[in-house]
């Protein structure tokens, strides 16, 4: 651990960790190849590095205090402490190598002599010419430039094996603390039944080609294996690779030749130019690889490429094109294969006839900065005049012109015709490089400020989401009213709406802060602060319920005004806090079911947590998307807008490299080794060719119209945008096929605008279409009710159900909930871990007192320890059994969707059975309710016809016994008749 402080900083084993959870499906392989002996992975690591047997720390030591000419450095020091500054300089570090008394303080001094601050070497030696030609000795010890110094070769030499010395000790320190972490995580995984989306590609890889099975199971998939088809295969990883080439073994060998009346296909689609997620390993060298591979099996596959764009107008393909070729060439070294004639893109349009534009805007300058309320603007905000935040605005005040101004847009009318109507905000797509920066979040607010509907982040951290700070300090005041800065902002907020500071806030604040503010607000007379004041104290009086209970109680209950919470949220935050707060909701729900009610336990967790959601914008719903080039992918829009232009490409941000299949952790680049810095060096050309290939996907996802626009990066006496920035790519085409600017405003456009339709534009504004399916007449309800139905659905009739509000209720429900649980997890369990884990279980629910507890647990172990009711839990049943089906002995139409507490399936009969916790319990199968009869009835008849030559038997299990009620057959088929008739 200390090792990994002085690699990775104060907290570097925990970025060690973090590093490894990247990359967990390697090292655990590398584990496992080594049968996780750290020993042998230590030999085959320092082998592979080339490293020394001893420390670094050792090398040090024998190095500065045995090693050293100290005579011929004190001389040197001596006549270099008279010279120059640079002289001087030298000559200091060389007194300062002397004086220390520590190896590693002499090396210090000693690195000096030859390193940069930057820790490369200097490319001038350390002392004056006339220093050199007076004192030949200082230049027969330090010369660098030609490398001919004795000191400057000992110390490379040194340098070298040092370097190589840390970095096994660093990689070595990072397996031996990380690697168990990731074995204990995936034990945890395993006694959970959890699987990530790497381990169901590694597990089943594994199956494939590694396990002793693999041969048997391909041979079972190979009788039923005919065509394999493989979509997005640009975005396949290695790991997947394997799995298709495990899959399609036998279509070109053995007998797989041979299935003339059978043949075998593999399908293949992809397109390199769109491989845009490395960080999931996806590698589009691998595509062509994988042909070159498959082909060499079986040369008859064959290769076709694709030119045809049903998406873009001509212009636009013809600008993608020109962006492709004409773009600066990519150094091809990390190409294992020859360049393809897929380098070269020349789309042809299918819209051959339909105009569009391309248009490059000129960059948004720098401004002098302003005195704009210096003092209340938050530190971290983006000022109003920075180039980010006047783009946001300029392109906002764009979208909305061109919509007001009737621009039209092609729309396919169905039948393969199109025609051109006016422009509507759906149409509008705004693709930015990421989140973060300013520029997406600056971008949506200025969209707003014109009142343009917006969707909203498509991606959000839920505690981010000001909607859910709304709520959750709702529960903050509920459970601590003292809590002054949440009752603030609930006052300000949607739920009170108190917004006039001078009337409201600043008079409830004036004077001593005592009393807190819930009583000040509690005392006021304004009638607008007693009505809040009433909400708040509602608030106050459900701070016992569960969170989910709590939000629900607050978003879907009407307050005095008759304003839902739901309401309130979309008059001050609009349609897009509605995701985020429904989010909110789901997770209190999740809590709810594993967790005690407690709000400050749930507020603990969200604090904590960061939960993020992804919202679905593919279907636009009268909204400008803006989203990041990665979650559009696959996406498209008439009017694409490129605002995120300017910036360099991201260099690869891998801190361990692979050398062999032996992975090296690199945190720093001083001290990297050749080979590591080579490895850095490709990973670094594989991200300027991904950041090409991004643009490639963000300008293919315009229809019509495509605007590419920027803000001033860099220098102000520069040009105001990176070299191989997307802005740089962008402007070399435009040079080529519209060199000069169109009009005052330094556009320079491809293409022509398209025609106006105000008209049409004014109709749009008051009101779309309704669409045809909108005018259809609706579906008869009784058909529509009967379709799916849960068994006592049958009945013709209202079942008779207990008061909502009876004395008991809710005890009751949570009785049978709690024996239900128990008797789905504790059958799996061993009989003497039964007791002790309930008990657990049960102690979670502090609402429950001791005898409560006690009686529950009894319940449910005497189920499980009578006799006759064990055939119930014989091997091979299910607990919580879903049963979806029709039966002819059912309503025509009626398809049962329920679910049984348990199944039990053998090789000659089926029993379902179905628990109640009724008190008391019906001595006779004809006490049994009609609706508890109908729900076994109908389970019984959907697996009759499911396993017609099985003995099929229904039973209830009643824990107040505890006794096994088996169901006659003939009671089953009256209460199936009774229902069809009342149906």
């Amino acid at each position: 651990l200390t090792l990994l402080s002085e690699e990775g900083g104060h907290d570097g084993a925990m970025v060690a960790l973090d590093v490894l959870r990247g990359i967990s499906s390697d090292v655990l392989r590398f584990a496992d190849v080594h049968d996780g002996d750290f020993d042998t992975m230590d030999a085959v690591l320092r082998d592979r590095l080339n490293a020394p047997d001893c420390s670094a720390a050792e090398l040090i030591e024998l190095a500065m205090m045995e090693a050293l000419p100290l005579a011929e450095f004190r001389a040197a020091a001596e006549v270099l402490s008279t010279g120059a500054k640079t002289d001087a300089a030298t000559g200091a570090h060389l007194f300062g190598l002397l004086e220390a008394s520590d190896p590693e303080g002499r090396w210090s001094h000693y690195q000096s002599l030859f390193l940069t601050g930057a820790g490369s070497l200097r490319k001038q030696n350390p002392y004056t010419k006339g220093m050199a030609g007076s004192n030949p000795q200082v230049e027969q010890l330090f010369q660098i430039v030609e490398g001919t110094g004795s000191e400057t070769q000992r110390f490379m030499e040194l340098q070298d094996r040092v370097n190589r010395a840390r970095a096994f000790e660093r990689t070595s320190a990072m397996l031996r603390v990380g690697l168990p972490a990731l074995q204990d995580y995936q034990q945890l995984k395993r006694e959970r039944a959890a699987l990530d989306f790497d381990d169901l590609i590694e597990h089943t890889r594994s199956l494939l080609t590694e396990s002793g099975m693999s041969d048997w199971v391909l041979y079972k998939l190979d009788g039923g294996l005919s065509h394999v088809l493989l979509d997005e295969a640009q975005d396949t990883s290695p790991a997947q690779w394997e799995l298709v080439r495990a899959l399609t073994g036998e279509f070109d060998a053995g007998q797989g030749i041979e299935r003339a009346q059978d043949p075998r296909t593999l399908f293949v689609v992809g397109d390199e130019k769109q491989s845009i997620y490395s960080f999931q390993g996806a590698d589009p060298s691998q595509l062509l690889q994988q042909f070159h591979a498959f082909h060499g099996r079986n040369p008859a596959l064959l290769k076709e490429s694709m030119e045809m764009s049903f998406r873009s107008s001509p212009e636009i393909l013809r600008y993608v094109d020109e962006v492709w070729n004409g773009a600066p060439a990519i150094e091809k070294a990390t190409t294992p294969v020859p360049p393809d004639a897929a380098d070269i893109v020349h789309h042809m349009a299918h819209r051959s006839n339909q105009p569009g534009s391309v248009e490059l805007w000129p960059l948004v300058p720098r401004m002098p900065e302003t005195d704009e309320d210096a003092w209340s603007r938050p530190v971290n905000s983006m000022r109003s005049s920075s180039p980010k935040a006047q783009l946001a605005k300029d392109v906002a005040r764009a979208v909305k012109a061109m919509i007001d101004a009737g621009e039209t847009i092609w729309a396919e009318q169905g039948g393969g015709k199109w025609a051109r109507r006016p422009m509507r905000p759906e149409d509008v797509l705004i693709l930015v490089r990421g989140r973060t920066g300013g520029l997406f979040d600056a971008m949506i607010s200025a969209l707003k400020a014109e009142g343009l509907p917006v969707a909203g982040a498509d991606r959000l951290k839920l505690g981010d989401h000001i909607g859910v700070q709304d709520c959750l300090n709702l529960m903050r005041f509920a459970t601590l009213p003292e809590r002054d800065l949440a009752l603030a902002e609930i006052l300000r907020g949607p739920f009170c709406g108190l917004v006039d500071d001078d009337r409201y806030l600043f008079e409830l604040g004036r004077g001593d802060r005592r009393p807190p503010l819930w009583e000040r607000v509690q005392a006021s007379a304004d009638s607008d602060v007693k009505r809040s004041a009433a909400f708040l104290a509602g608030l106050i009086g459900r701070a016992h319920l569960p969170p989910f209970e709590f939000l629900s109680s607050v978003l879907d209950v009407p307050g005095t005004d008759g304003w839902t919470g739901w309401e309130r949220l979309n008059a001050r935050l609009g349609s897009p806090a509605r995701d985020p707060v429904e989010a909110l909701v789901a997770e209190a729900l999740a809590f709810d079911s594993t967790e005690p009610a407690s709000l400050q336990a749930f507020i603990a967790r969200m604090e904590a947590g960061e939960v993020e959601i992804k919202r679905d914008l593919a279907a636009p719903e009268g909204e400008v998307r803006v989203m990041t080039v990665h979650g559009a992918k696959g996406l498209q829009a008439p009017v694409v807008i490129l605002p995120d232009t300017t910036g360099a490409p991201k260099p690869s941000g891998a801190k361990v490299h692979h050398l062999d299949g032996v992975p090296v952790w690199s945190p720093r680049r001083d001290g990297e080794l050749p080979e590591i810095e080579a490895a850095r060096k490709v990973a670094n050309a594989k991200a300027v060719e991904e950041h090409r290939r991004l643009l490639y996907v963000a300008l293919t996802r315009a229809q019509d119209r495509l605007v590419i626009a920027g803000h001033w990066t860099g220098r102000e006496t520069g040009n105001g945008f990176e070299p191989g920035s997307w802005f740089d790519l962008c402007r070399q085409a435009m040079d080529v096929l519209a060199p000069c600017a169109d009009g005052e405003e330094g556009i320079r456009r491809y293409g022509e605008l398209p025609p106006h339709d105000r008209d049409g534009a004014d109709r749009a504004g008051s009101g779309a279409a309704l669409p045809e399916w909108a005018l259809r007449p609706v579906t008869e309800a009784s058909d529509a009710r009967r379709r799916f139905s849960a068994p006592t659905g049958l009945l013709g009739r209202d079942t008779p159900v207990m008061a909502p509000f009876g004395e008991g209720r809710e005890a009751r429900l949570k009785r049978g909930r709690l024996i239900h649980a128990l008797l789905q997890y504790l059958p799996d369990l061993p009989d003497g871990d039964r007791e002790a884990a309930g008990r657990n279980f049960l102690d979670r629910d502090m609402s429950l007192d001791e005898a409560a507890r006690a009686e529950m647990l009894q319940a449910a172990l005497g189920v499980l320890q009578t006799p006759a009711i064990k055939a119930a839990f014989a091997p091979g049943g299910r607990a919580e059994a879903a049963i979806i089906g029709r039966s002819d002995l059912l309503p025509e139409g009626v398809i049962i969707n329920g679910r049984v507490d348990r199944l039990v399936v053998t090789p000659d009969d089926v029993l379902i059975v179905d628990f109640k916790t009724d008190q008391p319990a019906p001595d006779e199968v004809s006490g049994v309710g009609e609706a508890y009869l109908l729900q076994m009835a109908a389970y019984w008849a959907v697996l009759r016809e499911a396993w017609p030559g099985r003995s099929v038997r229904a039973a209830l299990c009643w824990t107040d016994g505890p006794k096994l009620m088996p169901l006659p057959e003939e009671m089953l088929l009256e209460s199936l008749k009774r229902a069809g008739s009342e149906v």
